[in-house]
């Protein structure tokens, strides 16, 4: 038997012991049993029934911290169910990943108690059990057995000496049964490390900063050379990249970040561009075996860019509607907040129609599964939208909360029919006469950051789902999603109700937007960026890439 299996053999020869010693005063005599023992047998009987029932409160918070799935499934389970899953292997290898390095204090204290009851089984006579006394596990067994069922032969006797007697109780009294403050030590460790950022998520917060700045330049760039003679306005749609490699190994050396836009020429036609930003990866030093994120980027020689043909854009519509008729990519560089125009070949193009907003496929694709996007693509889904938030927040890309309308998939015709891609994109009118707007963008107040979040986890939740929070509050009856509290009251009930449908790294994410609503304050600055990172990318990254 493992040492972590004796936690079961107490939790169910506890109450055979409190049961005999209850049974030996009984037989005593009250007023023969004070004379004896001068009320340290009350005394111990006291401490066994308290070292029980905390004994058993502390198990059981430990095996649901540790996402036990027998016990997460049963909503109070008793003291028998929790021995009989304290005896499967696999229970004590979730316990021990949960605990970390203290698990060996775990153990020590495990062996205390082992110790204490076989010295008090060992006084105990006239019990039908196992010959061998100290075996606690027999003595579980017995207990059990339907043939051999422990009994008592005659009048429980209880042979221990006043001084031993004493000094169990005393030592019972001790600081190194508290089995709950270990528990309570590593939850709250667990909660810090949870909430606090580590080295990764310190570096990929500047990395998403370096895209915003980029960001920020192509929405001028954009806005410049937004105007033509056909159209009094036009539409940009920008698309949402995690921007994470697939690849560990990545050399930090100069490289140019790329943007993917499509710009909608007709009613039936997008244009698919790609723009890149020259940008410098951060200097990057090892820590020991850390994993650092890394922008994924377009990698050029500078010789190679002199030898490619640039011209200054005055009308993205005008090369737009060119790149269409060649059906090609139309490649641009970002050059400050101007934009050139790449003679770089002939690149196809994705043969993008139109675009259909979340909240519409959402809406489409209720009656009709073979439709939906696939749990992976959920996933990456949703990794691409918190991603971006960092990395377009606060620009005129993201000048509003994101919900389900603000999230659009592009369209291309199969066979005479509408095929949803389920690539994310943003749409923003550009305009020169906008560029004031990108000045006064709205300041990111405690309100406007709790409305960003609560939007997010609201869309993590429709992903996720594949249903809208309209759809999901009339289906169980969870009242109105107008207001800001009625929308915050439906999400977190929505997520209460779906830990055992969605993934941990999704229920991790989700509560990481939602904790954010709960705080009194809050300053969109690096810490919270970090924090961030830490408690809602990561999580998705682990799981998409």
């Amino acid at each position: 038997m493992s040492g972590f299996e004796i936690a079961g053999v107490i939790l169910g020869v506890l109450p055979l012991v409190i049961g005999a010693l209850s049974e030996y005063k009984q037989g005593k005599g009250i007023w023969a049993s004070l004379r004896k023992t001068r009320g340290l047998l009350d005394d111990l009987m006291h401490l066994l029934k308290t070292q029980r029932t905390s004994f058993y409160l502390d198990i059981l918070e430990l095996l649901r911290e540790a996402r036990v799935p027998e016990i997460l499934e049963d909503g109070d389970p008793t003291e028998e169910k929790c021995a009989d899953i304290l005896h499967h292997a696999k229970t004590g290898i979730q316990v021990e990943k949960y605990l970390g390095h203290l698990y060996d204090q775990f153990l020590e204290m495990l062996g205390y108690y082992e110790k204490y009851l076989k010295v008090i089984t060992s006084k105990l006579k006239n019990i039908t059990r196992p010959e061998n006394a100290n075996d606690l596990v027999a003595l579980t067994l017995a207990k059990k057995s339907l043939n051999a069922p422990l009994a008592l032969k005659s009048r429980v006797k209880f042979s221990m000496d006043r001084e031993s007697l004493n000094a169990l109780v005393k030592d019972l009294s001790t600081e190194r049964y508290s089995l709950g403050k270990l528990i309570r030590r590593v939850k709250s460790k667990r909660e810090w490390e949870a909430h606090e950022p580590t080295t990764s998520s310190t570096i990929l917060t500047l990395q998403f900063a370096r895209v915003r700045e980029s960001a920020t330049l192509l929405y001028q760039a954009a806005c410049k050379c937004g105007a033509c003679d056909r159209h009094s306005l036009h539409t940009v749609m920008l698309r949402l990249d995690h921007r994470l490699p697939t690849d560990s190994e990545q050399v930090a050396r100069p490289a140019l970040i790329a943007f993917r836009l499509c710009f909608p020429i007709e009613e039936a036609a997008l244009q698919e561009i790609e723009v890149t930003a020259c940008a410098v990866q951060p200097s990057l030093t090892k820590t020991g075996t850390l994993k650092v994120p890394a922008i994924i980027v377009t990698e050029t020689s500078e010789e190679s860019n002199q030898a490619i043909a640039r011209v200054r854009i005055k009308s993205i519509c005008d090369d737009a509607r060119k790149a269409q008729d060649q059906g090609r990519l139309l490649t641009l560089e970002l050059i400050s907040d101007t934009l050139e125009l790449l003679e770089e070949g002939n690149r196809t193009q994705q043969s993008y129609n139109a675009s259909k907003t979340l909240a519409e496929f959402l809406r489409d694709t209720a009656q009709e599964e073979d439709a939906r996007m696939s749990p992976m693509v959920q996933t990456l889904l949703a990794l691409n939208v918190v991603s971006s938030v960092l990395q377009l927040r606060p620009t005129m890309w993201y000048n509003s909360c994101w919900d389900s309308m603000s999230i659009k998939f592009p369209t291309k015709a199969i066979n005479g029919r509408h095929t949803v891609v389920c690539t994310p994109y943003v749409e923003q009118t550009v305009d020169a006469g906008l560029l004031q707007s990108q000045a006064s963008l709205p300041v990111l107040n405690t309100e406007a950051v709790k409305k960003t979040m609560l939007e997010l986890a609201i869309l993590l939740l429709e992903i996720l789902h594949h249903m809208s929070i309209e759809t999901w509050a009339a289906k169980n009856e969870e009242g109105s999603t107008q207001t800001y509290r009625d929308r915050n009251c439906v999400a977190t009930r929505w997520l209460e109700l779906s830990t055992d449908k969605l993934l941990p790294p999704h229920v991790k994410a989700i509560e990481g937007c939602l904790l954010f609503c709960a705080r009194s304050k809050l300053v969109w600055d690096d810490h919270l960026e970090r924090l961030y990172c830490e408690n809602i990318v990561k999580p998705l990254q682990q799981l998409a890439l």
